[in-house]
């Protein structure tokens, strides 16, 4: 069981539980808290400051009566509810509208301490039951707590009584100060509320909990109705009606207090007071281009233009339109009408019509950037717009620098590195499936085989995502064709001319070579000191701007007609073993090889 679960039960239980007319024991209290949860029990256990009390003696020891007590756990009881409502949604997101004004009474309340006890300012009414202190100075000094009597008066001991019952706090204040310095001159009265009286009103009809509840005095049908659950699905949020001795003394639309933030609520609520939640009238959705799209509750003879303002008016997604689109069903059939704005108060809005208004809002342009480093004047990261050339971006940069070796650069791309490794891992698994397939035949070395292809599949899954692109700017010039679109996240790197050759795999002797320009491919076997016994006699050679080139001769004389640069590399592969009935050795392997020394190709020129 939840933590949530398990306080919501815990509380329910609690408030469950009848309430006696006297005060409660301490033996009482440990009862209760012995069949809450230890979470609950945590927080009602705490003891105040002087240590005199625990547990529940903390919460029924406020200015409030038990009743308003009984009130407060069942609104602590209706927020867990509604708490684990919200939970059990898993977090999903709708896109439906919701009711106009739901959202007014799910407030939730995280403290079991008594809620909504007002300030009570100088407009408050006086009424039977509230309690005074009354300080006196002066030629006399006393202080006493006085409290408004059935008659409406207030007894000043020792110097009469004065009617204030209906009076304002204020009135009620220079009432007493009058009084007393007719009385006996030179005294200076100090009259101020200590508590307020209790009042038990009667709340009816689409609420979540109708029943009988005890306010404090300065409550309102708010405050009512927030403590009775707020209104439900029924109830309306424009027909609430206060009645008093049967008859109504006040009609209540909240839609005042919503949609225009008037504050409707200057008649107090006593005791006896009905407060009932008529049935809502029919409900109109509002779509679109508004501040406030919701469902919303209209009553007979009102406008489209009312309903839009309803809704906040429109919203700038509205601007450029000239006309909003009404849709009015029937029993049997539905139409839709649009609407010029302009005319909206001639349009009386009839139950089951929807709204929509049209809206247009601009998809966010995102910042792009690319990052440039190496032999240019400025590198750094830069934002480019959107079909900027990369002859653009090295132009922003300041250009390339003396010495920088434009036919070893290199584009790196981030979907140039997914596809290489959807490839890569295709052909890792159709490798898998041919030495599965070839498990048992004559001459198959299985162990030898999948070693070698777990080593190059671990070189592999690193294809840097290189893209082959032209950087020499005098080309591009020449051919417009060339100049590459550059793309977001994009990262280039300009290398320094290095005189070097690489010789990498099954050489006797790998190594990185000074270039000379008269040396062939042949040479520089020879300097690597020939082929291992090991090698597939196949080579790959990778020139510095990324393409590559495989050559096999199974005389060892390769053609002078290879042309090397500063900054190539040369790679012998290594024979994977007899395997030619899928030619594995010839074809799959050169390409892994290839994609795996793509790598050192990256590393030689993002080191240099």
């Amino acid at each position: 069981m939840s933590y949530f679960t398990k306080l919501s039960v815990s509380i329910f239980a609690l408030f469950s539980l009848s309430f006696s007319t006297t005060s409660f024991s301490q033996n009482m209290d440990q009862q209760f808290l012995e069949g809450l949860s230890p979470e609950v029990r945590e927080q009602l256990s705490e003891s105040d400051n002087n240590g005199e009390a625990e547990g529940l003696d903390k919460l029924f020891r406020s200015d409030t009566s038990k009743e308003k007590n009984k009130a407060i756990l069942e609104k602590i009881r209706l927020q867990m509810d509604e708490l684990q409502e919200r939970m059990s949604e898993d977090g999903e997101q709708s896109n439906t509208l919701k009711r106009f004004g739901d959202s007014f009474f799910s407030s939730l309340q995280s403290s079991f301490m008594p809620i909504n006890i007002p300030n009570f300012d100088n407009s408050y009414l006086v009424d039977v039951g509230d309690i005074f202190n009354l300080m006196i100075t002066g030629s006399s000094m006393s202080q006493s707590e006085i409290t408004v009597l059935r008659d409406g008066t207030l007894t000043l001991p020792g110097y009469g009584k004065v009617s204030i019952a209906g009076k304002t706090l204020a009135e009620s204040q220079a009432i007493v100060s009058n009084y007393l310095k007719i009385t006996d001159v030179g005294l200076t009265p100090y009259l101020t509320l200590s508590k307020a009286r209790d009042i038990q009103v009667i709340v009816l009809g689409g609420v979540e909990q109708p029943g009988v509840y005890t306010l404090s005095g300065g409550s309102n049908i708010i405050g009512a109705l927030n403590v009775a659950g707020g209104i439900n699905k029924r109830g309306s949020y424009r027909s609430i009606e206060l009645k008093r001795n049967g008859e109504i003394l006040k009609k209540v639309d909240l839609y005042d207090t919503f949609v225009f933030g008037k504050q409707n609520f200057i008649t107090s609520i006593r005791s006896g007071d009905v407060i009932f939640v008529n049935p809502a009238s029919y409900p109109v959705p509002v779509s679109g281009g508004v501040n406030n799209p919701a469902i919303y509750e209209v009553l007979k003879g009102e406008t489209l233009a009312q309903l839009i303002e309803f809704a906040g008016n429109f919203s700038y997604s509205f601007s450029g339109f000239n006309e909003i689109e009404l849709r009015r069903s029937s029993a049997g059939s539905s139409k839709y009408l649009t609407v010029d704005p302009a005319k909206m108060d001639e349009i009386f809005i009839q139950p089951r019509d929807q709204v929509l208004v049209p809206s247009y809002v601009n998809a966010i342009a995102q910042t792009h950037y690319i990052e440039i480093e190496g032999m240019v004047e400025r590198p750094g990261k830069y934002n480019i717009k959107e079909g900027e050339k990369l002859s653009s971006l090295i132009a922003r940069a300041g250009g390339y620098k003396k010495g920088a070796y434009s036919y070893g650069a290199a584009l790196f791309r981030d979907s140039a590195t997914d596809l290489g490794s959807e490839f890569n891992e295709r052909i890792y698994a159709d490798t898998i499936a041919f030495v599965i397939s070839t498990v048992g035949q004559p001459g198959n070395n299985l162990d030898a085989s999948v070693l070698e292809i777990i080593k190059e599949e671990d070189s592999v899954k690193r294809f840097p995502g290189r893209v082959i692109t032209q950087f020499d700017l005098d080309a591009i010039k020449t051919d417009p064709s060339k100049n590459i679109t550059l793309k977001d996240q994009d990262r280039i790197v300009i290398p320094s001319l290095e005189k070097i050759v690489y010789s990498f795999g099954d050489f006797r002797n790998p190594a990185n070579m000074l270039y000379q320009s008269g040396l062939t491919l042949s040479d520089y076997i020879k300097n690597s000191g020939g082929f291992n016994k090991s090698s597939s006699k196949t080579i790959i050679v990778i020139d510095p701007d990324g393409k590559t080139n495989i050559y096999e001769d199974k005389i060892l004389s390769f053609s002078k007609e290879i042309e090397l640069y500063p900054g190539s590399i040369i790679y012998a592969p290594r024979s994977i073993g007899d395997m030619s009935p899928l030619v594995y050795a010839s074809v799959v392997s050169p390409i892994l090889s290839n994609l795996a020394i793509s790598l050192a190709s990256l590393n030689s020129i993002s080191n240099d």
